[in-house]
């Protein structure tokens, strides 16, 4: 045994059974608490993907672009964040998916979302996402509230809930969603197609 090594079991002056030496080995790191409070995917099983992209503080990439610093104090810069990881235009890396609530943002909702892949050395560079305001009113018609970008089964979304009108009651009838589901052109994320998903429930 090399010196300053520590291995388990030896400690203990015997050795640990077979069972609990590969229950061990296949737990791996336990998860962050602060990382998932703050929506945070969980790290997941090694694989021949490079997922350098995870080694970036992009709380402190928001904080530094969206010039937060002289304007909000900590805590309060960046109040909630949701991550997901993949590769997402096939160059066998992980990109990662963002929406962030800042304190600039008037509505609570999110103010800052982008789809960024690894830049070396210590960056990352924004991919773009083919949109503009006028066609996100033709493709989002109808729609209410903010237009939220997300992963889902492993592609690029942005949705809006639909805007279903009032029940007899005068309450709010359930909403259904139009999702744009995008792919990787090679220089941008395109619609690829446009789904409309009916309310699971009527008034």
């Amino acid at each position: 045994m090399q010196p300053g090594r520590w291995v388990p079991g030896r400690a203990l002056g015997r050795r640990l059974p077979l069972a609990l030496w590969v229950c061990a080995a296949l737990a791996g790191p336990l998860p962050a608490v602060e990382a998932a409070s703050l929506g945070l995917e969980a790290a997941p099983r090694k694989s021949g993907l490079d997922r350098s992209i995870r080694k970036i503080n992009l709380s402190a990439y928001v904080i530094r672009t969206e010039g937060l610093a002289p304007i909000c104090s900590p805590p309060r810069r960046v109040l909630s964040m949701n991550i997901r990881y993949a590769d997402l235009d096939g160059d066998n890396a992980e990109e990662a998916v963002f929406e962030a609530v800042t304190c600039k943002s008037r509505d609570g909702t999110a103010d800052v979302k982008g789809v960024f892949s690894y830049q070396p050395p210590d960056s990352v560079r924004e991919l773009p996402i083919e949109a503009s305001a006028e066609s996100d009113r033709k493709l989002f018609a109808g729609g209410t509230g903010p237009i939220r970008l997300e992963m889902i089964d492993g592609r690029v979304v942005r949705w809006s809930a639909l805007d279903a009108g009032r029940c007899p009651s005068g309450e709010a009838a359930p909403q259904g969603r139009r999702t744009a589901v995008y792919r990787w052109s090679g220089k941008a994320f395109v619609v690829d197609r446009v789904e409309e998903t009916k309310p699971a429930r009527g008034c």
